[in-house]
């Protein structure tokens, strides 16, 4: 597959794979979104994420002070909490088999880019980079960086940011 000369030149490169890595976040997150207002309903969720989150915390308290009462009390309630994450782990299951919608995508995109740069890297710079005798192309590179980024921000735009 031969590219357009003006689309695989550095500038335009790197926001086309800015711009892919955006939208694969934003689907993502969007399709997150939709399973966990389906399965569990988005409320739902989010009370359910701080109640795990109070019950570690409990938990760590408890096993540092040592409490007997505090752990009976802890482990009682370890039941409800192992059956609320089996339900939160659901819809995470679904969303796993997401990964396999990069496979097409790739297949497209690495003719276009493979052999050059999208972007200049420091301490990178060449149009590939080595990884335990792997070869990783420069866009490849860029995509993570900027998925990590972008996705970030998807995740504040639609609200699936998980509660710390």
């Amino acid at each position: 597959m031969s590219a357009p000369e003006w689309l695989i030149v550095a500038p335009v490169a790197t926001v086309v794979i800015m711009a892919i890595a955006f939208a694969m976040s934003l689907a993502i997150q969007t399709t997150n979104r939709v399973i966990i207002s389906r399965m569990i309903g988005w409320d739902k969720y989010r009370t359910m994420q701080k109640e795990m989150k109070e019950f570690q915390k409990e938990s760590m308290a408890a096993a540092r002070s040592n409490d007997k009462k505090q752990l009976e009390k802890i482990k009682k309630k370890q039941t409800q909490m192992n059956a609320m994450q089996a339900q939160m782990f659901k819809p995470q299951i679904i969303q796993m088999a997401l990964v396999f919608c990069y496979f097409p995508i790739w297949r497209i995109v690495l003719p276009i880019f493979g052999e050059n740069p999208v972007c200049a890297i420091p301490g990178i710079g060449s149009p590939s980079f080595t990884i335990f005798g792997m070869v990783i192309p420069n866009f490849m590179i860029w995509y993570i960086i900027a998925s990590l980024f972008l996705g970030l921000i998807a995740s504040r735009i639609l609200g699936t940011m998980p509660d710390t």
